[in-house]
C-alpha cells in the first residue's frame, strides 16, 4: 500500500503561495499559440496631442502581444489602414519603434537575428500610433517574422475613437442591437 503525504496548515499555505507567485511572475498562459505567429492588440490609452488647426490629434498607445508556435526571429511590427495602405500622418508613413518586453516585464533587445520569439513563447510590445481627425480609427498592426519553415505574418485590429462617441450596442439583457449608419 502506498502512503501519500498530506500537507496541512502552514505547509499547505506555503505551497499554495509559492505556486501563485511562480505563475504570476512567469506570465503563464493556459493556451497554446493560435498559429505559427499570432498578435493580439489592446488599446492602453489615448494621449491628446497639440492640435494643429481644427482636427483633433492624439497618440494611441497600444499593447501588442505576439506569440509563436515555432522559434521566430527578425520580428517586425508595422501599422496599416484597413485597406492595406501604410498608416500616414500628413502624407508621411509612420514608423513604429516598439519597446519589447518578456511576459515577466524584462526588456528584450534585438540579437544577431533581430527580435526573436522562442518556441511557444510570447513577447509584448508597446507601440505608439499617431491619430488625426475626429472619427473611430481602425488600426491594423501586422507582425512579420522568419521561422524555420520560412516567412510568417499575421495581423490584428484595434479601434480608437478620437473626438467622437463610438457606436456601442444597445443591450437590454436579452438582445443587443447596433445603430446603422447611412452611406451618402
Amino acid at each position: 500500500m502506498m502512503h501519500r503525504p498530506r500537507l496541512r496548515g502552514p505547509a499547505c499555505t506555503l505551497v499554495a503561495a509559492a505556486a501563485i507567485v511562480t505563475t504570476s511572475l512567469t506570465g503563464a498562459r493556459a493556451i497554446e499559440p493560435k498559429g505559427d505567429l499570432n498578435v493580439e492588440l489592446r488599446l492602453v490609452e489615448l494621449v491628446p496631442a497639440q492640435a494643429a488647426g481644427s482636427a483633433p490629434r492624439a497618440i494611441a498607445r497600444i499593447e501588442a502581444v505576439v506569440d509563436a508556435f515555432a522559434a521566430t526571429h527578425d520580428l517586425d511590427l508595422t501599422v496599416e489602414r484597413p485597406d492595406g495602405a501604410p498608416w500616414t500622418i500628413q502624407g508621411r508613413p509612420v514608423t513604429l519603434r516598439p519597446s519589447w518586453t518578456s511576459p515577466a516585464g524584462e526588456p528584450v533587445s534585438p540579437g544577431a537575428l533581430g527580435v526573436a520569439v522562442p518556441p511557444r513563447g510570447t513577447l509584448r510590445a508597446l507601440i505608439e500610433v499617431p491619430l488625426e481627425g475626429a472619427k473611430v480609427h481602425e488600426i491594423i498592426v501586422r507582425a512579420r517574422g522568419v521561422a524555420a519553415a520560412g516567412p510568417v505574418q499575421t495581423e490584428s485590429m484595434v479601434k480608437a475613437a478620437l473626438g467622437v462617441v463610438p457606436d456601442l450596442p444597445v443591450d437590454d439583457g436579452a438582445t443587443a442591437s447596433f445603430k446603422l449608419q447611412e452611406v451618402p
